[in-house]
C-alpha cells in the first residue's frame, strides 16, 4: 500500500508510467544462467542528477521512479552485478572527500555505503560497469590538468577503493571524458563520452574511437549512459532537463553512431543506465 501511494505521488513527473514489480533475482544460478540474468527489457537508470532510481521497460516505453537514493546529488554511476542481484554507484561523487562506493537496493532505490573509507581520490566517477567475471570498472579523474585524467579504474566491492588501470588516451578535454560503459554479449568493453563511442582495452585502459554519435535531439549530443541488452542491442540515454523535453532513450547503430529515439522516460537528467532482471507486472 505504501508503495502504491509513493508511485501515485511521483507520477506527475513522469509520462507513460508503467507499474512494475520489483525484480526477482536468480539464486543458485550456474555461469550460463548468470550471463542471462540481465533481462532484455528492464532498464534501470540514475535520474534527476542521481537523486532517484528509475526503471524502464524498453519494449513498452514505460517508466517508473522506484525511489530516492537517499544521498544528495550526484550519484550518477550505475553498475549491476552479472547475476543481477546487486547494484552499485558512487555516492557524493562530486565531493573528493566524501565520494564513496555504495550499494543500491533495486527494489527501493536506497543507497548503503560500502567499506569504512571513502574512495580517497578526486576521481568524480560517473561511469561504472561490471565485467562478466565480476570485476567492477569505473572511469575517473575529471580534471584535464591531471596526469591521470580520463582513466580506467577497477573498484574493490569489499573496500570501495579504486585502482588505476591506465589512461583512455585521446583529447585532454572534458568533452572526451568517458561517461558510461557497457559490455556487449561478446565481452567487449564499450565506453561513451557525450559525443562518441569507443571500445576499451580493459588491461591497459586504451580507448579506440569507433564513431561519433549523430541524430541526437541536441547538438552536440549529451549522451551520459549506454547499455547493451542480452541480444547485443545498444541503448543510450541523454542528460537533459525537463524544460528541454527531458531525457531520451535511444537505440544506437554501432557502425554509424546513429541515435534512433526509442522513448522518453518523462524525467530529467538520466545518467548511467544498466539492464537488470526483467520485472513482472503487478497483479
Amino acid at each position: 500500500m505504501r508503495r502504491c501511494i509513493l508511485l501515485l505521488r511521483i507520477a506527475s513527473i513522469s509520462v507513460g508510467i508503467g507499474m512494475m514489480a520489483a525484480p526477482a533475482f536468480p539464486t543458485g544460478a550456474d555461469s550460463r544462467e548468470l550471463r542471462q540474468a540481465r533481462g532484455s527489457s528492464t532498464l534501470f537508470g540514475m535520474a534527476q542528477k542521481g537523486a532517484v532510481l528509475l526503471v524502464m521497460d524498453v519494449n513498452s516505453g514505460t517508466s517508473t521512479v522506484i525511489g530516492n537514493t537517499g544521498f544528495p546529488p550526484q550519484s550518477l554511476a550505475l553498475a549491476i552485478t552479472p547475476d543481477g542481484a546487486t547494484a552499485y554507484t558512487i555516492a557524493n561523487t562530486q565531493d573528493s572527500t566524501e565520494a564513496h562506493l555504495a550499494k543500491i537496493d533495486l527494489a527501493t532505490g536506497a543507497e548503503t555505503l560500502v567499506g569504512s573509507h571513502p574512495l580517497g581520490q578526486d576521481l568524480y566517477i560517473m561511469g561504472m560497469t561490471f565485467s562478466p567475471d565480476g570485476t567492477l570498472y569505473g572511469a575517473g579523474d575529471f580534471d584535464p590538468t591531471s596526469p591521470a585524467f580520463n582513466s580506467l579504474y577497477t573498484i574493490d566491492v569489499s573496500t570501495g577503493l579504486a585502482t588505476r588501470v591506465g589512461p583512455f588516451g585521446g583529447d585532454p578535454t572534458k568533452s572526451a571524458y568517458i561517461m558510461s560503459f557497457s559490455f556487449d554479449p561478446g565481452d567487449t568493453l564499450y565506453g561513451a563520452s557525450m559525443m562518441s563511442l569507443y571500445t576499451i582495452d580493459r588491461t591497459t585502459g586504451a580507448a579506440a574511437k569507433m564513431t561519433d554519435f549523430v541524430g541526437a535531439v541536441t547538438d552536440p549530443p549529451k549522451i551520459m549512459g549506454i547499455a547493451f541488452d542480452e541480444n547485443g542491442k545498444l541503448y543510450a540515454a541523454d542528460y537533459l532537463d525537463l524544460p528541454d523535453g527531458g531525457s531520451n532513450i535511444y537505440t544506437v547503430d554501432l557502425e554509424t553512431g546513429l541515435l534512433t529515439p526509442a522513448f522518453k522516460p518523462g524525467i530529467a537528467f538520466v545518467h548511467n543506465i544498466a539492464f537488470g532482471p526483467d520485472a513482472k507486472p503487478q497483479e
